[in-house]
């Protein structure tokens, strides 16, 4: 019989990958927020600050995704549309869609107020 995972102990620590991947996040937009704040539409920096923190605490993870989301998409049509977008921000844009998608399907994870029905 061959096992189907090398280290099965690690998979009871399951709800600790969602976390990791919100406080990444959240920190990651809070510093973007921080950014924009000294750009145009300097008045979205607010909903990145909710957001980041919503998404750091772990409280409405679910609708916190859904407004980093939209302005993840708002920012990168910004800057695109300005021609100042390099390769890796592209790349970082895409990977933080990636996990606020994931965080929006799986949930906030351990040490979150937010309870699953």
């Amino acid at each position: 019989m061959y096992p189907l995972t090398i280290f099965p102990a690690l998979l009871t620590f399951g709800l600790i990958a969602p976390l990791l991947l919100r406080l990444s996040v959240g920190i990651l937009r809070l510093f973007a927020g921080y950014a924009r704040y000294h750009k145009k539409f300097r008045w979205l920096s607010i909903f990145y600050a909710i957001s980041s923190l919503l998404l750091i605490i772990g409280l409405y993870t679910q609708i916190a995704a859904i407004v980093a989301i939209l302005l993840i998409i708002f920012d990168y049509y910004t800057e695109k549309k300005s021609g100042k977008i390099s390769r890796e921000q592209n790349l970082l844009t895409i990977l933080m869609l990636i996990i606020l998608i994931s965080l929006l399907f799986t949930g906030p994870g351990f040490l979150a107020f937010d309870l699953p029905l």
